[in-house]
């Protein structure tokens, strides 16, 4: 058994568990098992929301198929960020079709699309007033909605994780609105990586390393405990070790597709217990500068973690977060302080292995956009439970600068 190293938290309290029902693993399990989970869940009338790649490679084909007589339509227009002008529109086929439950193929966007499309034809459309808000001096502001959701079902093909979580995003004029209820996460998800083989390395990486940001968030939060610490200490050494093999061109089919279904487990491991722990800086930073300038999540996760490791380990317990997790992974270092050096330094080498950009300047950010970026992360209730406390935008500007 593995020691317990977290005896300096107040472990009372109330935990939320996972709302995930079912998960259905194996490579080509969608198109085997979807009708019946479909069927067990209830659905007669699916609707399958996707994206435009998918349906061109041919993916929306299969799983219409694998739906048989209970599909009754598809929308393929899932967009980069969840844009407004998308959801309304899925809203509006959803409605038309007379849908009981909704199929998911894809990443977050098309993830989080399905619950927009959930909760506004359950809550209406006056997002205003149904989105969260946050500020540093009153704290988390979060409306209970309270109506019954459609179910989702999800077969992701990148690594985001959103299936697992009771949030999401909606942009809108380039801010991301969030919202939350735990009545939004999917009953059934599918770990399907012959689904997800196609999806192009740059994105699949990425959305791998934002998924190793949030186990690393998770162990520097404010809010972490010892059990969400194991789940994102799992998580950690899943990522660490499947991530490169997952793409690595000189690994078997074989081997890669058991690599992308393991990291598909690792995703859960992170996010199922996330709400726990809470997340932080690289979070809100992503949210952000994705709504702004469309930067996908995992590459502004990426290029954001190593400074946001740098700013948090000025404050004593993200610097044991860090080299807690440094011992997890086996890395060097025989003191906190060289134990953090060297989880910062793993990072900063797998980025480099995989290809991934490394500055906001890199992916198209303008300097000038910065300062509003900032006090739009402010406001982002991610940051909520960061370590190192934000007050202000000029917290912000510090981490945002480094990473220019």
């Amino acid at each position: 058994m593995r020691e317990i190293r977290d005896t300096s938290l107040d472990d009372t309290g109330v935990m939320g568990l996972p709302r995930t029902e079912t998960i259905v693993h194996g490579a080509n399990s969608a198109e085997t098992h979807l009708a019946t989970v479909a069927a067990m869940n209830h659905i007669q009338r699916a609707f399958l929301l996707s994206t435009p790649s998918l349906e061109k490679n041919g993916h929306v084909a299969k799983i219409q198929s694998a739906l048989g007589d209970a599909w009754c339509g598809t929308f393929a227009g899932s967009t980069a960020h969840n844009q407004m002008s998308s959801v309304l529109a899925a809203v509006e086929q959803v409605r038309a079709a007379k849908a009981d439950g909704l199929i998911v193929l894809g990443g977050s966007s098309a993830v989080d699309m399905a619950k927009s499309v959930a909760m506004i034809l359950a809550e209406g459309d006056d997002l205003q007033n149904l989105r969260i808000r946050y500020s540093p001096e009153t704290g988390p502001s979060v409306p209970a909605l309270l109506q019954p959701k459609m179910v989702q079902i999800v077969i992701p093909t990148t690594l985001s994780g959103s299936e697992y979580t009771f949030a999401m995003a909606i942009t809108e004029q380039g801010e991301k609105l969030m919202f939350a209820d735990a009545k939004l996460i999917p009953k059934s998800v599918f770990h399907d990586p012959a689904l997800c083989i196609d999806t192009p390395d740059r994105l699949w990486v990425g959305t791998g390393m934002k998924i190793f940001a949030d186990c690393l968030e998770m162990l520097m939060s404010s809010k972490a405990k010892t059990m969400t610490n194991m789940y994102a200490r799992e998580g950690l050494q899943v990522l660490f070790h499947n991530l490169p093999v997952s793409i690595d061109p000189k690994a078997s089919q074989s081997q890669r597709l058991r690599a992308r279904q393991n990291l598909h487990h690792g995703a859960y491991l992170a996010m199922s217990m996330a709400f726990n722990a809470s997340l932080g800086l690289v979070a809100g930073i992503r949210h952000q500068v994705g709504a702004a300038f469309g930067v996908p999540h995992g590459e502004a996760s990426t290029l954001a973690l190593p400074h946001v490791m740098r700013w948090n380990r000025q404050v004593d317990s993200a610097e044991a977060a860090l080299a807690d997790a440094a011992q997890t992974l086996g890395l060097g270092g025989k003191t906190q302080a060289e134990k953090a050096d060297a989880m910062i330094e793993a990072v900063e080498q797998m980025i480099d292995t995989l290809g991934l950009p490394k500055s906001l300047s890199a992916v198209g950010v303008a300097q000038e956009a910065l300062q509003g970026i900032a006090e739009h992360v402010v406001g982002d209730m991610s940051v909520a439970n960061n370590p190192r406390k934000i007050t202000t935008s000029d917290d912000v500007m510090e981490v945002l600068t480094k990473a220019y």
